[in-house]
């Protein structure tokens, strides 16, 4: 070890400080940029993290937080598909999803991201962190795929309101006739109390004009607000 190494801690200890660096948005910024080129030239799995670590911070100005995203996403970009590992990875313990996805999908496309986003929801398990699942659904409402379905009918009884609409929301955009019935019984369902959801399914029951049986005379029951039913179909009230 030469004189320079013992007094910075070697590559290790510079390492751990670019990798702080980036996530201090009290540094300068020129010295995060540098730190970021430094962490990209080395490319080891721990420098890609360290560049990642950029993506969970937020500067005060967004202009030039999504600047600075931005060259962080090409300079991991640069580094190939390498890169695509450690993002999984690095979004199993961290909520923002945006940049990493978008690196998965840059090499591995929708599919790639697709089943990230999967793997991420059925590992979301904590009913008092409900953030990063509304997020992931977002997300996967964004895509088309056959996959999508079966993952989110797994998490529409989820216990947070915003989940169980985002999952809704994540079933409709796939324009599956496979989602009538359980979005049927789900309306069906006396545990489900919110008005906003049932009034969206009802919605799209109407423009889709999707039956809702055999579930008419549960439904009828308890009709969501400004709705009815005719014969089996929706109809604004």
């Amino acid at each position: 070890m030469g004189l320079f190494d013992f007094i910075t801690g070697g590559e290790e200890g510079q390492l751990r400080r670019h990798a702080k660096r980036m996530t201090n948005i009290n540094a300068q910024q020129e010295d995060r940029h540098g730190s970021a080129h430094w962490l990209a030239e080395n490319g080891s799995p721990p420098a890609i993290n360290g560049l990642l670590g950029r993506f969970g911070v937020s500067l005060d100005s967004q202009m030039k937080d999504v600047a600075e995203k931005a060259l962080v996403f090409d300079l991991l970009v640069d580094l190939g598909p390498k890169t695509v590992e450690p993002s999984r990875e690095w979004l199993r313990t961290h909520s923002h999803l945006a940049m990493p996805i978008r690196l998965i999908e840059h090499f591995e496309g929708q599919d790639g991201a697709v089943a990230t986003l999967l793997d991420l929801l059925a590992r979301e398990n904590d009913p008092f962190k409900t953030e990063k699942k509304r997020q992931i659904l977002i997300k996967l409402a964004e895509a088309r795929d056959p996959r999508i379905v079966p993952g989110v009918l797994l998490v529409l009884t989820d216990f947070d309101e915003g989940v169980r609409y985002a999952a809704v929301e994540a079933l409709l955009a796939q324009d599956d006739p496979g989602t009538r019935e359980p979005l049927a019984a789900h309306l069906a369902d006396p545990e489900e109390d919110s008005n906003r959801l049932r009034t969206r399914i009802a919605g799209a029951f109407q423009q889709r004009r999707w039956s809702v049986a055999p579930h008419t005379a549960t439904i009828l029951a308890r009709l969501p607000h400004g709705w009815q039913i005719v014969g089996d179909q929706f109809v604004p009230a």
